[in-house]
């Protein structure tokens, strides 16, 4: 390892240190969009404990691995929410709320922090 790689290397655990925070974050959004009388809270539920693990990784040791296991679930968490930001703009009358856009934000964020390790290594 060269000192320039070292160098990159070794600006992967503040990053993850971040993306670890963006993920509970994450998480705190989830269990604040949760609605008693919707069946969907579960949905919920299930994505808010899918960012802990990711957060609990990243924090202590992000590995390539972990970073990859995080981008994909990233990835697959903006299509999502996407998905559900364009219907509640089609179909309710409220539109997106605040934290749906700040949920938005957070996995926006924590994916170009995946990106931006993955180019460090």
């Amino acid at each position: 390892m060269t000192t320039l790689d070292g160098a990159r290397g070794a600006l992967t655990p503040p990053l993850g240190k971040l993306a670890a925070l963006l993920g509970l974050t994450s998480a705190a959004v989830h269990v604040l969009l949760l609605d008693t009388a919707s069946l969907g809270s579960l949905a919920m539920i299930g994505m808010a404990l899918v960012c802990l693990p990711c957060a609990w990784h990243l924090w202590r040791h992000p590995t390539p691995v972990v970073w990859a296991t995080t981008a994909t679930l990233d990835a697959a968490m903006l299509l999502l929410h996407a998905q559900m930001v364009v219907g509640v703009t089609h179909h309710a009358h409220g539109g997106p709320t605040a934290l749906m856009w700040t949920g938005l934000a957070l996995v926006t964020s924590q994916l170009a922090l995946a990106g931006a390790a993955a180019l460090r290594r």
